[in-house]
């Protein structure tokens, strides 16, 4: 009997060890798909508020985005943020340690190991189903995100944050942005907005 659940235990471990390493891989295989450039259609569901549509496209460091009313535009180093209703630019630093989409996307799908415990959840029709947990409070408890593997590319379809119950719900589908430039931060085409620096 002894010999039965030490067999168990140790194919449990195991079976850990096959999880962890197969998240680690699919991970792996999104930033590799994503590559340095890169835009989505986003839906995004603030708990039971109506969803905001929007876009992003990241380019290396930098990056940009659009949902609803507000804009955000970053060189990677700073970070403007408009809001068009109120006619107001933010001006601060980039969070060079945010791993959430909103405030980097740069760093949204580069979940570096030593920061999160990564597990499958399901894996069925080529869409798997991550849990990642953060090795440390960083203010998420958790993220949960959904890929699907189409062909050789690996793409997301969702991401889930739980911020202590307050759940954020993201839903991606790529863009092409083939012909497009990244929008950049021009003062000049806010000058009637106030600027608020955190500089």
């Amino acid at each position: 009997m002894r010999k039965l659940i030490t067999l168990f235990v140790l194919l449990l471990s195991t079976l850990g060890a096959v999880s962890a390493q197969s998240a680690k891989e699919w991970l792996t295989k999104l930033n590799t798909s994503l590559g340095e450039r890169y835009a989505m259609n986003i839906s995004v569901k603030v708990g039971e508020e109506a969803p905001l549509t929007g876009f992003f496209m990241v380019e290396g460091d930098a990056y940009y985005i659009t949902l609803g009313i507000m804009e955000v535009y970053s060189d990677g180093k700073l970070r403007y943020e408009i809001n068009n209703e109120r006619k107001e630019v933010v001006e601060d630093r980039v969070n060079l340690e945010a791993c959430d989409l909103l405030s980097n996307p740069t760093r949204a799908f580069s979940f570096v190991p030593n920061e999160f415990m990564a597990e499958v959840v399901s894996n069925t029709n080529n869409v798997v189903v991550l849990k990642l947990t953060p090795k440390y409070e960083i203010g998420i408890d958790a993220i949960t995100l959904t890929l699907e593997r189409n062909g050789a590319k690996v793409m997301p379809l969702d991401v889930n944050y739980d911020y202590a119950g307050d759940a954020v719900a993201i839903a991606l589908s790529a863009a092409d942005i083939s012909d497009t430039k990244l929008p950049r931060w021009d003062k000049s085409a806010y000058r009637a907005y106030d600027i608020v620096s955190f500089l």
